[in-house]
């Protein structure tokens, strides 16, 4: 039995509240709870993708002090410590959508190094993944200038090597699913992630620096 209960329309309405500390409140006492509950019901299930512990991380946007975030999301990583400084998967919400990534930030820079060897050797094969929903390269961490991966081609390689070979720059691919989706609004959600998870995976095992984290 999952704790998750979904998102309403309520939880969708915050990022529309224009006041920094108002935001903030409601993101910490709507939404957080919410993507806790998210991460440790799929936290088990992501294990058996990857083939070792993924640990669930609630964004809290500690460093914020003046604009309020546009998204928030858990993180799962195989690092009981934090995040950002491995390759990991996201589950977030935004104003309009839930958006399912496969994620590695600038932080990241050992896994974006592997990740980077195995594009490079393997070509837009390497983003040749199938999902039921539209896939999506980003520019961006946050899903910036999505470009769907079915359009990626010998064209658009060069490209994506070199936005990924930018020290300030991270990796990024995934889905979204628009607030109104039912599947966002009950636990069905846990299911629809594990199935986008799983057709990213071959990315995220692709990126392992290693197995489990340094000190």
């Amino acid at each position: 039995m999952y704790q998750f209960p979904g998102f309403t329309k309520e939880d969708f309405k915050v990022f529309l509240i224009p006041e920094f500390h108002e935001r903030m409140s409601r993101l910490r006492t709507q939404i957080r709870p919410k993507l806790a509950m998210l991460g440790e019901d799929l936290a088990p299930q992501l294990a058996t993708l990857t083939g070792h512990p993924m640990f669930p991380h609630t964004a809290s946007h500690a460093r914020r002090r003046v604009n309020p975030p546009d998204d928030t999301w858990v993180a799962f990583s195989r690092s009981e410590r934090g995040y950002k400084r491995y390759a990991h998967f996201e589950v977030g919400v935004a104003l309009d959508y839930v958006f399912i990534r496969f994620v590695i930030k600038p932080e990241g820079e050992e896994d974006k190094r592997v990740l980077i060897r195995y594009l490079e050797e393997n070509g837009p094969v390497a983003l040749a993944l199938s999902d039921p929903r539209p896939l999506y390269w980003y520019r961006d961490d946050h899903g910036k200038d999505p470009l769907p991966l079915a359009r990626i081609g010998s064209d658009e390689w060069p490209e994506i090597i070199r936005h990924a070979q930018v020290k300030s720059h991270g990796f990024t691919v995934g889905v979204v699913i628009p607030s109104d989706d039912p599947v966002v609004r009950s636990a069905e959600l846990i299911g629809q992630a594990y199935n986008t998870v799983a057709h990213l995976v071959p990315l995220y095992r692709s990126s392992l620096s290693v197995i489990q984290p340094q000190s």
